[in-house]
């Protein structure tokens, strides 16, 4: 545990304290399950340790995604449990592969990658024409709201596909998907929903450690 946080900034502490002290005390205030709790924990240790570049994060992303795909279900968010199990679920796996094989040894951190004009272009048409795709297998479903998932969805997959390879740009489409989950749990919150509280206040935290997450992969990493 002590070589784990050796190398922590003061402000990445803080905001993991912060998350999970937030997080922890509205779980307990508004009596969340120990599930909804657990995902939202998982997924804050995650994107900090991404943030920082560590190959540690793509096996805890691999438990976030387990752990997200069961809350989802029990939401009735089915668009996110199929994209979450067929595809995100196999990027990590890649994920974990491709971190560990370009790992500096030294820092424990990710070599980052460029991504070609070429790779730029192919993503953006499958962006577009999976954003179709995802809207109408969404609305199959009856997912509860349609629009927001599907770009909750959009986002989260581009975001994923790119710190798979490496790139700091993956950072951009999280604060994007943050904002997106921002209004996705906020919603149910907002309408009565207390117990998922936590997965709201997630999404809060995590944009501030997505913003912080690019400019550290500007200048160190």
């Amino acid at each position: 545990m002590k070589k784990l946080f050796k190398d922590w900034k003061p402000f990445e502490i803080g905001l993991l304290v912060s998350g999970v002290l937030s997080i922890s005390v509205s779980a307990i205030i508004f009596k969340s399950e120990i599930l909804t709790l657990f995902t939202s924990l998982v997924g804050i240790f995650c994107a900090i340790l991404q943030a920082k570049g560590k190959v540690l994060s793509q096996f805890v992303g691999i438990a976030e995604v387990i752990l997200y795909s069961i809350l989802s279900y029990q939401n009735h968010y089915y668009g996110e449990i199929i994209i979450y199990a067929l595809i995100v679920f196999p990027m990590y796996m890649y994920g974990v592969f491709s971190w560990v094989t370009h790992k500096n040894e030294k820092t424990d951190t990710v070599e980052p990658n460029r991504i070609s004009k070429k790779e730029w272009i192919i993503l953006g048409l499958v962006n577009a024409i999976g954003f179709v795709a995802l809207y109408y297998l969404l609305k199959y479903f009856n997912t509860s709201q349609l629009i927001i998932s599907s770009l909750s969805m959009i986002t989260s997959l581009m975001a994923t596909y790119l710190i798979v390879r490496r790139s700091k740009y993956s950072f951009l489409f999280y604060m994007a998907n943050d904002v997106i989950l921002i209004l996705l749990w906020g919603m149910p919150v907002i309408q009565g929903s207390l117990l998922l509280l936590p997965m709201l206040i997630d999404p809060v935290i995590l944009l501030i450690n997505d913003s912080y997450g690019l400019k550290n992969w500007n200048e160190n990493i």
